[in-house]
């Protein structure tokens, strides 16, 4: 794992250290922190780093750039409605979602007010660490997301996740972030 995946902390490091190219990423859990709790509880898979093992909770690709995708719509702003980690996150924290295009709000297109969003940017930088690679071509990112989501089951990542563990879980989220 070390040899492929590179370390990102967003509380300590800037986000200009991370690459503005494609690649594969994977989010995970500080050492001591926990998804917001539900009724279910998911089962973690983990990776190990420097002898730490830290729990897999989301993986996901950047076709164009790792640091666009993962700190400025994951990590920052008023991106729920860009974000699926961002918009499960919110939802499990108990965020009500408004609409996101004001000129349809009919839509379906949701994300959270000004002041959820801060709070769910802060809880990530607190909570979150981000693991990024991008030592692959763009259809090595798209094959290595699958294997990667099957092989580690993250909680969070609803589509193309077809593990029956944690399905549950994954209902459960997908239910909360249908709700208003």
């Amino acid at each position: 794992m070390k040899d492929l995946f590179e370390p990102f902390d967003p509380m300590k490091d800037s986000q200009s250290t991370l690459p503005d190219i494609p690649g594969n990423y994977l989010i995970v859990l500080r050492k001591s922190s926990e998804l917001p709790q539900i009724e279910i509880v998911p089962e973690l898979h983990y990776i190990a780093y420097n002898n730490i093992h830290y729990p897999v909770v989301y993986t996901g690709i950047s076709t164009k750039s790792i640091r666009k995708r993962d700190y400025k719509q994951h990590f920052t702003g008023n991106n729920a409605g860009k974000s699926t980690l961002r918009k499960s996150l919110g939802s499990l924290m108990g965020f009500s979602k408004i609409p996101r295009d004001k000129s349809n709000p009919q839509n379906g297109k949701t994300k959270f007010n000004i002041e959820n969003e801060e709070k769910l940017s802060q809880w990530m930088k607190e909570n979150l660490l981000v693991f990024h690679s991008t030592k692959r071509t763009t259809e090595e990112i798209e094959t290595y997301e699958k294997e990667l989501i099957q092989s580690l089951n993250p909680p969070l990542n609803i589509k193309s996740n077809t593990n029956p563990t944690n399905k549950g879980y994954r209902d459960l989220v997908r239910k909360l972030r249908a709700d208003k």
